[in-house]
């Protein structure tokens, strides 16, 4: 019965995910024409993630250690459903890109974020994915936050913790900004990967103080790295998530 239920859930998850966007789809048209407007282009995206929460029954609780977000900064968080970027969307600043898959910006009329004020990472090719960095360097140096999830993708082990890449962290430490740590506990319950279910869910995220990097030299991305993936590790233990053996 549950399972009927969470087939139902994501088929209504789906079709307000889809009438919200095409009724915002000609805002994000007009604002994702120039750069200038992006900001504008985020504030309509927030209310895109505002309206699926509350016509598909969720809410979301966020604790702040980091009251505000700097300008810019790096934020990686763990992975754990296509739910993240929504929830992330729900208190992200204006001024933020997001990295993901090339394939995403090949998605008919979604894609357009892809193609503008998000980047597109082709992992496969090396080449590809140090253009990806160089745009985000790029959106940095014009004032941009940069979410980038370090395990890369999402793992079938969620809500096990992948190992981290070092790309943000050597980035962050590059361009000397900040990386803002946020660990969701909780996303890949409300919409788990590849089951075409979703479950109303309570999501619960914890944005963690802002780590500084300007006294760091690119030979410490490792250890920003491991520390990095220790919190978030340390903090999943804290609330149950995980055990502390795995």
């Amino acid at each position: 019965m549950k399972k009927i239920l969470g087939k139902i859930g994501f088929v209504w998850f789906g079709l307000v995910f889809a009438v919200l966007f095409l009724v915002l789809y000609p805002f994000f048209v007009l604002t994702l024409s120039t750069e200038k407007l992006y900001p504008v282009a985020n504030f309509l995206r927030k209310i895109w993630a505002w309206g699926i929460f509350i016509l598909t029954g969720s809410i979301a609780i966020v604790k702040r250690e980091q009251p505000n977000f700097p300008s810019p900064c790096i934020i990686v968080s763990n992975h754990t459903s296509y739910l993240d970027i929504v929830v992330l969307g729900l208190f992200a600043p204006p001024k933020i890109s997001f990295m993901g898959k090339v394939e995403l910006a090949k998605i008919p009329l979604f894609g357009i974020f892809f193609r503008t004020v998000d980047i597109a990472v082709h992992r496969e090719s090396l080449r590809g994915s140090h253009k990806a960095i160089l745009d985000a360097a790029n959106r940095i140096d014009k004032g941009y936050c940069i979410n980038i999830y370090p395990e890369g993708t999402i793992w079938n082990r969620t809500p096990l913790l992948k190992p981290f890449k070092n790309g943000a962290f050597k980035l962050a430490i590059e361009k000397k900004v900040p990386i803002i740590p946020i660990t969701f506990y909780n996303n890949f319950k409300a919409l788990p990967d590849e089951k075409f279910e979703y479950y109303p869910t309570v999501i619960k995220c914890k944005v963690h103080r802002a780590i500084e990097t300007s006294h760091l030299n690119i030979e410490d991305s490792d250890q920003l790295r491991d520390d990095i993936y220790n919190l978030i590790h340390q903090e999943l233990i804290d609330k149950h998530i995980i055990h502390e053996n795995n």
